[in-house]
């Protein structure tokens, strides 16, 4: 008999007292990006193991993702406001 490779993977709540629980737990934006950097690539593996080429495709693409996530400066300055004007040149008309 097989094992189901969900109950292979899943995991029960922790009974640790150091154990915070997600909903409130403060993660760093390059913390998260790393640890879905790391499980995207071994759900990577798992998906081409198993012939599922779409899905092993959209995983490439979020562990992509992250990865840019982590190479970004921790708190990037504040950007301006989306200016279409400045964005393609072009000077508003004066009022009249």
């Amino acid at each position: 008999m097989t094992p189901n490779l969900y109950d292979a993977l899943s995991t029960q709540p922790s009974t640790s007292p150091e154990a915070v629980p997600l909903d409130t737990a403060v993660i760093a934006e390059n913390d998260a990006a790393e640890y879905i950097e790391a499980m995207c690539s071994e759900l990577l593996t798992i998906a081409d193991r198993a012939g599922l080429g779409f899905l092993g495709y959209l995983l490439e693409v979020a562990r992509e993702e992250a990865i840019m996530h982590i190479r970004q400066p921790a708190s990037p300055a504040p950007q301006k406001a989306y200016d279409p004007m400045a964005v393609y040149g072009e000077v508003p008309p004066k009022p009249r």
